[in-house]
């Protein structure tokens, strides 16, 4: 064995194991950031608070060992590709899924607790995801795409999930009605505007003409709009992932839009609030549409067995959403490598993703309805 060698055989166990002590510092730091986040809301005990700060450290240290260490996330088609991902970004995209982490468990806990997901929570969760996506877009989910050869087959290349299959070969919104160069930066803007519109609210009296100009949603929609009209103007692959965050943000807001509406008729009243909508679109924003689809699909079985289980243990007839909602995101997340390999070919197609998206709404409402007819069962 060289020399450069055995100081790398003897030097890499020490560095994972301080790299690992680091991570766990700054779950720990995680921890308390998510107890100031629910703190307020729910009188926490001293024991609760140091629950909950352990389960963030092990959640820390568990998905920087999984991501970072295992390479969990990297479809590898080539032997070459680990070597290709490794290093910065896995670390980046590691640090978002940890902020991310953390807001959807702030979001399930006081949903469970309050049935409320509050806006100080997704509204800011979308805006950092915006800037984290403009700043760095390799937060965006990894995925493989087709390089084709004309000397040989085909060769997997790693990407990262853009609007329409891969990011770097994605052209996304560029042309509609004759204006090929407008037409997504309007689409942008349209989105985040509509956004601006149903999922915030203005803090200040709407009389006083004064501060009109500085209530948070006036200064959340200048932000944003600088911030889309900066990456359009750039253009390259910051606008595309940004123009898919948006887009994951349009597409989760309106498929919960729909599922509220199936749901209320199966239950005939309403069944979802606006929290869920704002929650999704959130998780949009990171993890862009078709990993929200995915999640709705799996939330649908998570809320039928977590309401059977109370319904069975408790007698409680009316259970939150969101916490299924949260749950499904972050187990997308962890098993995406798995699952996308498995499913990634029905987004290829528009039909096909049609029939993906209707049966989700389908079958959200199904599942709903089944629901009515066992709480209208007796308890044993």
């Amino acid at each position: 064995m060289t020399f450069p060698l055995l100081i790398d055989a003897l030097f890499q166990p020490l560095i994972t194991l301080l790299s690992g002590c680091a991570v766990a510092m700054i779950g720990f730091g995680l921890g308390r950031l998510l107890t100031a986040l629910i703190g307020d809301r729910n009188r926490l005990s001293i024991p609760l608070h140091r629950g909950i700060e352990g389960a963030a450290t092990i959640t820390a240290v568990g998905l920087w060992w999984w991501e970072v260490q295992m390479l969990g996330q990297v479809l590898l088609g080539d032997n070459d590709n680990g070597a290709a991902v490794a290093g910065a970004a896995l670390l980046i995209r590691y640090a978002a899924h940890l902020l991310l982490f953390t807001l959807l468990a702030a979001a399930a806990w006081i949903d469970i607790r309050e049935r409320v997901i509050p806006d100080s929570i997704t509204v800011p969760g979308v805006l950092v995801g915006l800037l984290a996506v403009w700043l760095w877009p390799g937060v965006l989910l990894p995925i493989d795409c087709e390089v084709l050869r004309s000397f040989a087959p085909p060769r997997l290349q790693p990407d990262l999930l853009g609007l329409f299959g891969g990011l770097r070969s994605s052209s996304g919104i560029a042309w509609l009605g004759g204006w090929p160069w407008i037409s997504g930066l309007l689409v942008s803007l349209v989105i985040f505007l509509t956004w601006c519109l149903i999922c915030t609210a203005p803090s200040f009296d709407s009389h006083l003409p004064r501060r009109h100009f500085l209530e948070p949603r006036t200064i959340i929609f200048t932000g944003g709009t600088l911030l889309i009209i900066t990456a359009w103007l750039i253009d390259g692959q910051r606008y595309f992932a940004l123009q898919s965050s948006l887009v994951g943000l349009a597409v989760s807001a309106g498929v919960v839009l729909a599922i509220r509406a199936g749901a209320s008729w199966a239950l005939g009243r309403e069944a979802m609030g606006l929290g869920d909508v704002t929650l999704m679109a959130m998780v949009g924003v990171w993890l862009g549409w078709q990993a929200c689809v995915l999640a709705f699909f799996l939330a649908a079985f998570i809320g039928l067995a977590h309401g059977v289980w109370h319904l069975l243990l408790h007698r409680e007839h009316e259970l939150p959403f969101g916490p299924s909602l949260c749950l499904a995101s972050a187990f997308v997340v962890i098993a995406w490598r798995p699952i996308w390999a498995r499913v990634g070919f029905y987004f290829e197609e528009p039909l096909e993703m049609a029939l993906v998206v209707g049966s989700v709404i389908v079958l959200t409402a199904v599942t709903l309805s089944i629901w009515q007819k066992l709480r209208g069962l007796p308890v044993p």
